[in-house]
């Protein structure tokens, strides 16, 4: 025990006096002594020890008197009662007045009124210590409410003010003190049905005040004090503006709806959406998916079959889009060399290779601000899809050659005749590239699906050469053209009408355009007739090896366990390939 510690035992028992005094010293306490209550309480003014052990019935001042005066002068000083055999109304007496504890004389073990010692000033500290970090809290507190910008008031049970932060006084004036809150903050009528919780409980509600013709976020807090049942404190939030600009969003919102719906009530039976021809229902379900992804950001895919226009659903999305006033830049994907493919996209500085005499910019620079169209996506090799999908997604990329990291805002709309669901099952497509550009889907159908829009697309051709005499479009000329299959598309009808301009007569060539089934060898470069049993099984090997690594972008641990096939074999045929620096 540190000597600073001190200890004042009263007792008019001069023997218990020297053995408290023998056995605290002991223990390295400072002893004070005091033979009555009238000298012990001058002894404790003077030195104002840590603990007290004082005994009930003393000459002069008993102890009730002490404990009375000790409590109300330092009630943070515990004191402990040490007395003779007390009644049960004496100890009651005590440990009311104030008393930390109270042991009997004769003392039998002085090592358990140590440990009572011991405890008493532990449960000291810690209240003292609580003390403080209440009392910071208070002034950390104090600072808060007197800094905060928004308003802070308390009330009592019957909703008057009783408190408010300097915000809310400057606010309202001093003078609202003691106002109902319902009239001083809010400018309501006494009576009237005030904003909030009428109990106190927690809430969050936001409110008008006619009194200033505000908005006010409002958060109430029951008062949890003790005594202070009804009692509750409110936090008011500024947030006019706030609600000014959500109602004119919301306005804003409804005009746009209403826009929507005039545009798609004029579209019902429209027989174009900008160079798009075509009335029959799969076009009324176009033009209404073209509307649907103009009016958002996200990533469209068009599928359908070479001829049906893809391009040009593309384009009526972009300039119908709030990005019309930038560049849509179209890219034809499997027109692209590999080697060349990462250069185009991103660009490249002077010197960045051989034939790099200026800094080019590539498709995602010129697409800034605009809308990048990705023809043929599915022809986009998979180490280029993880480059690409990071660009896109905010990562950025850097020009072949550097010169910083380009972040282009680029709106995706891409198209295809594949299947790409089925690409990312067989490997050939990244399953996160995928869905970043399967947000919105668009399905054109082909023309032997729509033959009624037949009429209107012949019309529409012809009219492009009306400074020409085009011959005459016959019931018959008509009835072969609708019922032509046309697995060509508009494209293929588009030059149907040019030969019969040209010809003056229609002709359909006849042209079996079914694709060619290729040999299973063709792909991989075997010649069964000319290579022997152990060169075909060789190059099927390395085939394998060559499409899955390209599956997994070059990772080998990956392409091992997809191959179930042990690292150090794989490294081996990889070498044997010549597919080690792959």
């Amino acid at each position: 025990m540190a000597t600073e510690t001190t200890i004042l035992c009263m007792d008019d028992d001069a023997a218990i006096r020297a053995m408290m005094h023998r056995f605290f010293s002991t223990h390295g306490y400072g002893v004070h002594i005091a033979a009555d209550g009238e000298e012990g309480l001058a002894l404790f003014r003077r030195q104002r020890p840590d603990i007290v052990l004082v005994d009930l019935m003393m000459p002069k001042v008993d102890g009730f008197a002490v404990l009375e005066a000790l409590v109300a002068e330092a009630p943070e000083v515990p004191v402990i009662v040490v007395s003779g055999e007390g009644r049960r109304d004496d100890v009651i007496r005590a440990l009311r007045l104030g008393a930390w504890d109270y042991h009997t004389k004769p003392i039998s073990s002085y090592s358990l009124l140590f440990h009572a010692v011991e405890q008493a000033l532990d449960r000291a500290r810690l209240q003292r210590e609580v003390a403080r970090y209440r009392q910071g809290l208070e002034r950390k507190f104090g600072v808060l409410v007197e800094q905060f910008p928004g308003f802070i008031l308390t009330c009592d049970a019957q909703r008057r003010i009783t408190f408010m932060n300097p915000a809310l006084t400057a606010h309202i004036g001093p003078e609202a003190l003691g106002e109902p809150v319902c009239r001083a903050v809010f400018g309501l009528e006494p009576g009237s049905a005030c904003p909030g919780d009428e109990t106190g409980e927690v809430a969050r509600f936001d409110t008008f005040s006619v009194r200033d013709n505000r908005w006010y976020h409002v958060v109430q807090l029951p008062v949890a004090a003790e005594g202070a049942k009804g009692e509750y404190m409110l936090i008011l939030y500024d947030i006019t503006s706030k609600k000014k600009a959500i109602t004119e969003l919301e306005e804003q919102s409804q005009r746009l709806l209403q826009e929507n719906r005039t545009l798609r009530a004029a579209m019902d039976d429209r027989l174009n959406f900008g160079e798009i021809i075509g009335r029959s229902a799969p076009m009324q379900a176009v033009y209404d998916s073209i509307m649907n992804a103009a009016m958002c950001d996200a990533g469209v895919i068009i599928y359908g079959e070479s001829g049906t226009g893809k391009e040009l659903v593309a384009r009526a999305i972009h300039e119908t889009s709030a990005r019309r006033d930038h560049e849509m830049v179209y890219v034809n994907c499997g027109a692209i060399p590999e080697a060349l493919i990462e250069s185009e996209f991103f660009g490249y500085r002077k010197g960045a290779f051989t034939g790099a005499t200026t800094d080019k910019r590539g498709f995602l620079d010129l697409a800034d601000g605009g809308t990048l169209f990705l023809d043929e996506v599915g022809e986009i090799p998979l180490a280029m899809q993880v480059k690409l999908l990071r660009a896109i997604e905010g990562g950025g990329y850097t020009p072949v050659g550097g010169g910083g990291i380009r972040r282009p805002d680029v709106r995706v709309i891409a198209a295809t005749n594949r299947d790409l669901a089925a690409m990312v099952r067989q490997g050939m497509m990244r399953q996160d590239f995928f869905f970043r550009i399967q947000v919105i889907p668009i399905q054109l159908p082909p023309l032997r699906e729509r033959r009624e829009d037949i009429p209107l697309l012949v019309e529409h051709f012809l009219a492009r050469h009306r400074g020409q005499r085009p011959p005459a479009v016959t019931r018959e000329v008509m009835g072969a053209l609708v019922a032509h299959d046309w697995p060509g598309n508009v494209r293929e009808l588009q030059n149907t009408i040019q030969r019969f301009m040209a010809l003056g007569s229609l002709d359909f060539m006849d042209l079996d355009l079914a694709p060619a089934v290729p040999s299973p060898w063709e792909d991989i470069g075997i010649d069964p007739a000319r290579m022997s049993m152990n060169e075909i099984v060789a190059a099927v090997e390395r085939s394998v090896l060559e499409q899955t690594l390209a599956r997994f972008a070059g990772h080998r641990g990956k392409t091992a366990k997809a191959l179930d096939m042990a690292p150090k074999t794989l490294y081996r045929k990889l070498k044997l390939y010549g597919l080690d620096a792959a």
